[in-house]
């Protein structure tokens, strides 16, 4: 059984709802990643963050992005001041900020994105065990 937890995040370009899939995975209590694809064929765009931290160290946050075809793929890093990684806290903040930069890199690219998080989008993810 896979420990991904799809989240339904509604993305729409240029006021269409667009083709795309998120999904979570927590890898041991100190490392969440977020992922997005939007496959439709003009665009393949992946976004990829990651989310390691731990008591006494800040939070450290890589969003690697990767398409549409000719672009090269980037990373960009963060670090946040968290004293541990929450799972009810912490993961609405990574998912919200993972969708702020997909925001970002649709914007660089001439689109006019939405995306909505439904409430309970985070129900699954929040009730994950230590």
């Amino acid at each position: 059984m896979s420990d991904q937890r799809p989240i339904a995040l509604e993305i729409k370009l240029d006021g269409h709802q667009a083709g795309s899939e998120t999904s979570s995975l927590w890898a041991g209590p100190n490392l969440f990643t977020v992922v997005t694809k939007l496959p439709e064929a003009d665009l393949a765009v992946e976004l990829h963050s990651t989310f390691v931290g731990h008591p006494d160290v800040p939070t450290c946050a890589t969003h690697l992005a990767l398409g549409p075809a000719g672009y090269k793929p980037t990373t960009i890093t963060a670090e946040h001041e968290h004293a541990d990684l929450d799972r009810a806290g912490d993961v609405r903040q990574f998912v919200y900020e993972h969708a702020q930069i997909l925001i970002e890199i649709l914007g660089e690219l001439g689109y006019q994105i939405g995306i909505d998080v439904p409430e309970d989008a985070f129900a699954e993810l929040e009730r994950v065990e230590r």
